[in-house]
C-alpha cells in the first residue's frame, strides 16, 4: 500500500493519522526536519508528504525541493487554524491540497485512495513496455498511472517535455490503450509543414481552390475520423490557423480550403510540445483558448536526467534490441559504462542515448563487455563541461543543498588537493614536531576524504544517486561522510 511521510512535530496530529493510515494498510513515517525529510523521500518510494506549517522558513522553497526528489511525492499542507492567504500560496507554489489540523486526518485518508500510483492496475503500469515505455522511477510512474487511469477518456491530452523524451511513443500508447485504438492514429509534424501548405493540409481541399489544386484532396482532420490525431510541436501552428482550428475541436466541423460542402470528423487529439505554451500566450504567439481546449489532460515527461536509474534499464532495453536484431548475444555493460551512463545530464535525453548506444556498439566490436572508454568522446566531454560549470571554486562551509549533496563543497586546503598521480599531501598542524604515526594517517585519511567528495559533488553536480554509483559507497555511508565534513546544508 502507500507510503506516506510526514514532516513536523504535532505529536497528537502523527498519533491520529498514524491510527486511520495503518488500518487501512499504509505506513507513516516521521521526520522532524526538511532534510531529513528530503533524505527519506531521496530513499524510499514515498507518495505523499504531511508538512506542517512552520516546520520551514519558505513553504513553496520546501514543496518544490520534495517534489524533485527521487520519490517526487505529492505534498499536502497542514496547518492549525485555517489561513485562506496561506492556503493559496501553498497551492500555488505546488502543494496539493491544504488542510486544517482537525480535518486532516480524515481528509488525508481520502485522499491516498486517488492518488496516481496508489490505485492504478499496475498490469497496466508495466504493459507501457509494449509501447517502447521503459523506466521505473517514480517521476516517470506517476505520469504513466495517469495515462493508465484516465485510459477510457475521451478527452484531449497535451504532452509536455523536452525534446528527446519520447512524445511520439506516448502519444501511441494512449491511442492504443483507448476506446479508439482501432481507429487510425494520424501523426502531423507541425514544426516541419510549410506555413503556407499547413491549412490545406490539415482541412484538405477542393478541386481547384489553387494553383495545382488538379483535384480535392481529404485533409488529416478527416484521415483521423473515428481515431486520433496527434499534432506534434503544436506551438508551431501558425496563430492564422489557431482560431479555425479552435472551431474544428469545439464543434468537429469545419470546411475544406476552397469552399464545397461541410465536413465533420469525430477524432481525438493528442497534442505535443517542448515550449513553454503559457508563455507563448503572454507572449501573442499562442491562443489561450486554444490552450484551454488542448490541455483538458496535461501528461508531463520528465527528463531523462530526472530519471536516476531509468538510463541503465533503457540502455539494457536497446542493447537486447540491437543483438536481437543481429542475431547476436546482448553485450553487458561495466560498472564503470554504467557509472557514466548515470552521471551524464543526457540533454537530448532519450533520443541522444539511442545515439551514445549504436556509436558504442559500432566502435566496441570485440568482447562481450562496454566499458566506459568505449563511450563517444562527446560524452566524457559533456562531463567535464559539466563538472566545470558545477565548480565555483571552495566556499566555506556547505551552502544550499541540491538532490541531498550541499550545492558547494567544504573549503579544501591547497596541500589538501588531489592530483592524478600524486601522493596526498599529509598536513601537519604542528610543522616543527613529527606527528604520531597514527596522528598523521588519521589526518592524510580526513584529507583525502574531504578532497574526494569535494571532486565527487563537482563530478555529480550534488545528485547523491550518481554518487553512490560513481563512488561504490551505500546511501548511509555516503551522508555520514558527508555530515563528517559539513557538505549537508
Amino acid at each position: 500500500m502507500a507510503s506516506i511521510l510526514m514532516i513536523g512535530y504535532q505529536a497528537d496530529l502523527y498519533a491520529h493519522l498514524s491510527r486511520m493510515l495503518v488500518r487501512e494498510g499504509h505506513t507513516l513515517h516521521l521526520a522532524s526536519s526538511l532534510d531529513e525529510g528530503v533524505e527519506y523521500c531521496d530513499s524510499s518510494r514515498c507518495c505523499l508528504v504531511v508538512l506542517e506549517e512552520g516546520v520551514v522558513p519558505v513553504m513553496s522553497v520546501a514543496i518544490s525541493t520534495l517534489r524533485s526528489t527521487a520519490a517526487s511525492p505529492h505534498v499536502v499542507v497542514v496547518s492549525e487554524r485555517y489561513d485562506a492567504g496561506f492556503g493559496q500560496d501553498a497551492i500555488l507554489g505546488g502543494a496539493l491540497n491544504y488542510m486544517q489540523k482537525g480535518t486532516a486526518p480524515r481528509a488525508i485518508c481520502a485522499l491516498i485512495s486517488h492518488l496516481p500510483g496508489i490505485s492504478a492496475d499496475e498490469n497496466h503500469i508495466s504493459s507501457f513496455r509494449e509501447f517502447g515505455i521503459y523506466g521505473s522511477s517514480a517521476k516517470l510512474q506517476v505520469q504513466l498511472s495517469i495515462i493508465s487511469r484516465s485510459r477510457s477518456a475521451d478527452v484531449n491530452v497535451l504532452l509536455q517535455g523536452e525534446t528527446g523524451t519520447g512524445k511520439e511513443l506516448f502519444a501511441k500508447a494512449i491511442h492504443r490503450m483507448s476506446p479508439r485504438k482501432d481507429g487510425p492514429l494520424i501523426t502531423v509534424d507541425c514544426a516541419s509543414l510549410p506555413e503556407h501548405l499547413v491549412e490545406s493540409l490539415l482541412l484538405g481541399y477542393s478541386q481547384g481552390a489553387f494553383t495545382g489544386a488538379a483535384r480535392s484532396r481529404v485533409g488529416l482532420i478527416k484521415q483521423a475520423d473515428g481515431g486520433t490525431l496527434f499534432l506534434d510541436e503544436v506551438g508551431e501552428l501558425p496563430l492564422a490557423l489557431q482560431k479555425k482550428f479552435l472551431r474544428v475541436l469545439h464543434e468537429r466541423r469545419y470546411r475544406p480550403v476552397g469552399g464545397g460542402k461541410e465536413e465533420t470528423s469525430n477524432f481525438r487529439l493528442v497534442a505535443a510540445t517542448n515550449r513553454d505554451l503559457q508563455e507563448m500566450v503572454g507572449l501573442g504567439t499562442f491562443r489561450d483558448d486554444l490552450l484551454y481546449r488542448i490541455s483538458t489532460m496535461k501528461v508531463l515527461l520528465p527528463p531523462l536526467r530526472e530519471r536516476g536509474a531509468d538510463v541503465i534499464e533503457i540502455a539494457e532495453h536497446l542493447l537486447e534490441a540491437r543483438a536481437a536484431a543481429n542475431g547476436g548475444s546482448p553485450r553487458q555493460m561495466s560498472a564503470d559504462f554504467k557509472a557514466r551512463l548515470l552521471a551524464y545530464p543526457w540533454p537530448g535525453n532519450i533520443r541522444e542515448l539511442v545515439n551514445v548506444i549504436d556509436c558504442t556498439l559500432a566502435v566496441a566490436t570485440d568482447g562481450d563487455v562496454l566499458f566506459a572508454e568505449h563511450l563517444p568522446a562527446t560524452i566524457h566531454a559533456g562531463m567535464l563541461q559539466a563538472s566545470n560549470h558545477a565548480w565555483s571554486g571552495p566556499r566555506q562551509g556547505a551552502a544550499h543543498r541540491r538532490d541531498g549533496m550541499a550545492q558547494g563543497p567544504a573549503v579544501v586546503d591547497d596541500d589538501a588537493r588531489l592530483h592524478s598521480g600524486e601522493d596526498i599531501a599529509i598536513s601537519i598542524s604542528r610543522p616543527h614536531v613529527i606527528p604520531s604515526f597514527r596522528e598523521a594517517k588519521r589526518e592524510a585519511m580526513e584529507s583525502f576524504e574531504r578532497t574526494y567528495l569535494s571532486k565527487l559533488y563537482a563530478e555529480v553536480q550534488g545528485n547523491v544517486q550518481n554518487a553512490c554509483a560513481l563512488s561504490n559507497l551505500s546511501r548511509a555511508r555516503l551522508y555520514e561522510l558527508m555530515r563528517k565534513y559539513d557538505m549537508l546544508s
